[in-house]
Order: structure tokens, then C-alpha cells, then sequence
């Protein structure tokens, strides 16, 4: 004979869950395991969901051009479903029973947990060791560490008759009390000697003066754009006249030549370290032909010309003269800048 397997039996509904005996003797119902919900769970409810909404709306749209094409099986239809409509939500829990049920499963899952912290046993807690009585004497340093074997006291060095002994270390000499004295005598920064003030002389004072032998790198700027105007009036050009100051538009003397040319000077009071530049004969050069009108361009410096001034003169025609040249005009051993003999650049 084939024993029969008795199918297992499933619990009914009033039939308590087993519980479960935990220390202390108290007895707590047994959980039931939920699933828990995961990805392909979720993503399957919410396909679900949008099915049905989408169903929902197909429904409503073709009810809704039923109705608009059949209006009075649809007002007989609306009134029909009204009380199946009222059935339903007279069928459905009101929230005062939900709140209620609620309530009432929480204050069980209260009373139950209360009865198992009475029931538990009480948990032994260790008793604290008795504080020490002021009768008992306190532990010294002394007592805890005792003293130890005596330190051995250094033997006299052993002399083997082969090892020279070392000579004792000397005293280190006292410091001296003397000043330092050094054996070199430091140098003393000596002040620069001013520089000779500049001569100032009005173009009167100029004419009394022997222009051979003046110094025109002593003259400030004005006096010596007066002294280049007196050398001209010397040589030939009886209206030689100064015009410089803040708008003179490059034109510090102007004059007239033997010839009847008209000339423009530019003076330049430069130190033996400071050149004239190409700069200064492009500014020069841009004004002295359109502006004054000159048929003669003259530049006068008591330093030198750079070599790229010097070429740019040459190409525009602007005669340069330096300080040596300009020693020589006044001393004659030199030409005018108009007169035979003078070059450009």
C-alpha cells in the first residue's frame, strides 16, 4: 500500500500565529516576512499603472463622443449609474473606522511590548568596588619603585705601557676686553660736488659778448637759444630772432639768410651723456617745412646725434649741428649752416 501524504495544512484566519519564547520567559508572536519590493517589482507597477490610466482615458474620450452623438441613452445611462455609484461608496469604510482600527492596533503593540519588559529578567549590573577608608595609608613614590643595585664607581684608566696617554684638554683663553680695532680704515662717501649754475644773459648782454669764446654748454636753455640767434646776426642774418616757449611748434630762432632763404633753428641743450634721437628730428621735421615754412632746416645741439637722427636729416634735408661744430661757428674756424662749406646731417 502507497501511504497517503496529508496535504499541509494552512492556518485559518482566527487561528493565533505561533509565538516564539525569548529569554526571560516572555512569549512574542512570530513576524511574517514581507517581501521586500525591488526594481523589477516597481518598474512592473508602473507600467501596470500607466496601462490602466491610459485605458482610463481611451474609456472617457470614446464615452464622451458617444455621448455627444447618442445625448439621451447617455442622460439614461448617467441616471442608472448613479445609484450603483452610491452603493459603492456606502459599501467602502469610512476614515473614522480606518483612524479607529489604526488606533487600536497601536495601543496592542504597546500593551504586548510592556509585557515583555515586565516579564524579562533583570540584567546583573556589576557593584562598584568600596572607596578606600581614610585609615588606610597612601602609597609613596619610594614604596612602589624600590632602589635598585648600586652604581659602580669608574675605575682608574689602565695604562698598558704601548698607548700614549692623551694630554688633558687646555682652559679655553679668557675673551679680550679690548675694542676691535680694525686694520683697514673704512671709506668715506663723499658728497657730490654741485653743478655750476647755469648763466642766464638777456640777447643785449649777448651782443657785448665775444661769442668765440663762450661756453655754451654753461648757458641755460634760453640764453643759449639767444646765443644761436646772436651768432646769426653776426654772420648775415640781421633779423635773427628767438621764438621759442610752450607753442612754438618746434621753431626756436628764426631768420633769414644772406641769400634771402628763410630759416628755421630748433636748439637742443643736451648733456655730453644725453643724444639727440631720431624721435626729436621727426618732430622737428613734421613742423619746420609745413608749419614755418622753411627753406632751410637747421637742428643745434651742444651733444651728438644718435646715427639713425644723422640718416633720418639726410633723407628730409635737415642740416644737424653738434657741439663741436657749433664751438667752431663761434669761433669761425667753422661754416654757417647756410654758408659754403656746410652739409647736411
Amino acid at each position: 500500500m502507497i501511504d497517503e501524504v496529508a496535504p499541509a495544512r494552512e492556518p485559518l484566519a482566527e487561528e493565533p500565529i505561533p509565538a516564539r519564547v525569548v529569554r526571560g520567559g516572555a512569549r512574542r508572536p512570530r513576524r511574517m516576512r514581507r517581501a521586500r519590493p525591488t526594481v523589477r517589482s516597481g518598474s512592473l507597477a508602473v507600467v501596470l499603472a500607466a496601462a490602466i490610466l491610459t485605458g482610463l482615458a481611451l474609456a472617457f474620450q470614446g464615452f464622451a463622443r458617444w455621448a455627444g452623438e447618442h445625448p439621451g441613452w447617455a442622460v439614461l445611462l448617467g441616471l442608472a449609474a448613479v445609484p450603483v455609484l452610491y452603493a459603492l461608496l456606502r459599501g467602502m469604510p469610512h476614515a473614522r473606522d480606518l483612524r479607529r482600527a489604526a488606533r487600536a492596533g497601536m495601543a496592542e503593540a504597546e500593551a504586548d511590548a510592556l509585557a515583555a519588559t515586565r516579564t524579562a529578567p533583570p540584567v546583573p549590573v556589576d557593584e562598584p568596588a568600596d572607596p578606600p577608608t581614610r585609615t588606610q595609608q597612601p602609597l609613596l613614590l619610594a614604596d612602589a619603585f624600590p632602589p635598585g643595585p648600586e652604581e659602580p664607581t669608574l675605575a682608574a684608566p689602565f695604562h698598558d705601557g704601548r698607548t700614549a696617554p692623551l694630554p688633558e684638554p687646555e682652559a679655553p683663553a679668557p675673551y679680550a676686553t679690548e675694542p676691535y680695532a680694525p686694520d683697514w680704515e673704512p671709506e668715506l662717501e663723499l658728497e657730490p660736488e654741485p653743478e655750476a649754475e647755469a648763466v642766464a644773459l638777456t640777447a643785449a648782454e649777448l651782443d657785448g659778448v665775444d661769442l668765440a669764446t663762450l661756453d655754451f654748454a654753461a648757458l641755460d636753455p634760453d640764453t643759449f637759444e639767444e646765443a644761436v640767434a646772436a651768432l646769426c646776426r653776426r654772420d648775415g642774418c640781421a633779423d635773427a630772432e628767438t621764438v621759442g616757449g610752450a607753442g612754438d611748434l618746434g621753431a626756436d630762432v628764426l631768420a633769414t639768410a644772406p641769400d634771402g632763404r628763410r630759416v628755421v633753428i630748433q636748439c637742443k641743450r643736451y648733456g655730453p651723456e644725453n643724444k639727440v634721437g631720431s624721435q626729436d628730428l621727426q618732430r622737428f621735421g613734421g613742423t619746420c617745412w609745413s608749419v614755418h615754412g622753411a627753406q632751410l632746416a637747421v637742428l643745434v645741439t651742444t651733444s651728438e646725434f644718435t646715427a639713425p637722427a644723422e640718416e633720418y636729416a639726410d633723407s628730409c634735408g635737415i642740416r644737424c649741428i653738434n657741439g663741436t661744430e657749433l664751438t667752431a661757428w663761434a669761433e669761425g674756424t667753422g661754416p654757417a649752416p647756410w654758408g659754403p662749406g656746410a652739409t647736411l646731417g
